[in-house]
């Protein structure tokens, strides 16, 4: 089965970038996670549902390759696509310029459900999750 993914557009906003209207690296990061809550939404399973069903997914890993700058008012796409869901959350990311379809940036990101209130760490996604993504991935 094809890899199914999100196209989230961004324009680079002047506050991102330095004085050279190049995006900081640091930013790099805020981008993956407006992808990655738009994925998530997509799926039907946003952090507001993982909350409601007693767990957190918070960030233990990321990774950024960082190929080209991106600038000041740079039309991008953010694709995110799931590479992993089954026992944790692995979102790839590539970043291109909308236009040229040029590849920018690289990245992952890994997640773990943790029940809580207690701070479970879960090793195996919870069924409220793998249901939501099954579905999303026959639609």
């Amino acid at each position: 089965m094809p890899i199914k993914k999100h196209a989230l557009n961004l324009e680079i906003p002047f506050f991102d970038v330095d004085a050279y209207r190049v995006v900081w690296h640091g930013n790099y990061p805020k981008y993956l996670e407006m992808a990655r809550c738009a994925l998530l939404a997509d799926i039907g399973c946003p952090y507001s549902v993982m909350e409601k069903e007693g767990y957190f997914f918070p960030i233990v890993d990321i990774q950024v390759k960082y190929i080209k700058p991106l600038l000041f008012e740079q039309q991008v796409v953010v694709e995110s696509w799931l590479a992993e869901w089954q026992n944790r959350l692995k979102i790839n990311y590539i970043i291109k310029d909308r236009l040229t379809g040029e590849i920018f940036t690289k990245a992952k990101t890994t997640q773990f459900a943790v029940a809580m209130p207690a701070q479970i760490t879960q090793y195996e996604s919870p069924a409220f999750l793998m249901k939501a993504v099954n579905a999303w991935i026959e639609r």
